[in-house]
């Protein structure tokens, strides 16, 4: 997903690129980086850039011009010396295999077609498990002339330390919400203040957000408070409905519900903590009505349990624990907290 500004230039994180350019343009850009940071803020995008930026034909250029074959070849995902490496299509598990890691070292044993700079971009990197990291290693280390690794992850807990310490690490950060919004205003997109917002600074996010997944997310948070704001049949029958059969046709929907929930506590403890909250101060402007209930009837060790309880679901999904206890666990825990702000419409 390219984040672009209506100028063509890449959104936030201006200081990393002008870093990664002086190293690139003075022959000190280390052979393995690692871009980490939150999903969604561009750092494949960045990635990309940095691949057009130095192998440009356009000398007249400080920046990738675009235009060139080698610019427009890359951003297509036509280049030959720029390999994009995701998770393998033959696995039903999102990781990047052992016969990837070999296909890729097999290759790079060729000289490059044309680049000055041969680019791999492993995406996400910590899909990488341990077998196939253990197999680029060496490479990692010692990669063929005139090629670099990108590794991009917004879990770098999730990569071998060994993969880690081979690494220059690069950390991107959020967007600032105002630069966001303006992006997305100048991109036509509704309710761009609250997208922006919700995206929590992340351009890729908030262009999903935009393409359908806002209206999505309203829906699936709200047939979860709806579930709490129930009686005890109500607080079962979410889970019967939402989380049963083929995991991959229920899993995307129940991540929502738990990150709208996630928003909805967020909100109240801000509510609770700093007083009543302007519309544009909220997750979920909507609901201010049940966020200034729940601030009220819940403490800050309430509230921190409920935290834990949306924490934990999450970790069961990624677990793959049961989907109808997973809910019914959560939805039992909150409702027992919630008490009467539970009944609140």
């Amino acid at each position: 997903m390219t984040v672009l500004s209506s100028s063509g230039k890449l959104l936030g994180n201006r200081a990393i690129r002008g870093q990664l350019v002086e190293l690139a343009d003075s022959g000190r850009l280390h052979h393995c980086l690692l871009f980490e940071g939150p999903s969604g803020v561009g750092k494949a995008t960045t990635a990309l850039w940095l691949a057009q930026r130095m192998n440009c034909t356009d000398a007249s250029q400080a920046d990738a011009c675009g235009r060139c074959w080698s610019c427009r070849a890359i951003q297509k995902g036509h280049h030959p010396d720029v390999i994009v490496v995701g998770t393998d299509p033959e696995r039903t598990a999102s990781v990047i295999s052992v016969r990837q890691a070999r296909e890729l070292i097999q290759s790079l044993s060729l000289r490059p077609h044309s680049a000055r700079r041969r680019f791999v971009i492993i995406d996400p990197a910590d899909a990488m498990n341990a077998a196939s990291a253990n197999a680029l290693l060496k490479t990692f280390e010692e990669p063929p002339a005139d090629t670099g690794f990108v590794l991009v992850t917004s879990q770098s807990g999730g990569l071998l330390t060994t993969v880690r310490s081979r690494s220059q690490q690069v950390r991107f950060g959020r967007v600032a919400v105002p630069e966001l919004v303006e992006w997305l205003r100048q991109r036509a997109v509704e309710e761009p203040e609250w997208i922006g917002h919700l995206s929590d600074g992340c351009p890729g996010r908030a262009l999903e957000l935009a393409d359908g997944q806002a209206e999505a997310w309203r829906e699936a948070r709200n047939e979860l408070l709806e579930a709490l704001s129930g009686d005890i049949q109500g607080v079962f029958a979410f889970g019967e409905k939402r989380a049963q059969g083929e995991r991959s046709k229920w899993s995307a929907r129940v991540l929502l519900s738990l990150d709208g929930l996630d928003r909805m506590l967020q909100d109240t403890w801000r509510w609770k903590v700093h007083g009543p909250l302007p519309a544009e101060a909220l997750y979920n402007p909507r609901q201010r009505r049940r966020i200034a209930a729940w601030a009220e009837q819940l403490d800050a060790r309430a509230l921190t349990r409920c935290a834990d309880a949306v924490l934990d679901a999450r970790s069961q999904l990624q677990a793959f624990v049961n989907g109808r206890m997973m809910a019914d666990a959560l939805l039992c825990r909150l409702a027992t907290e919630l008490g009467r702000a539970r009944r609140v419409n």
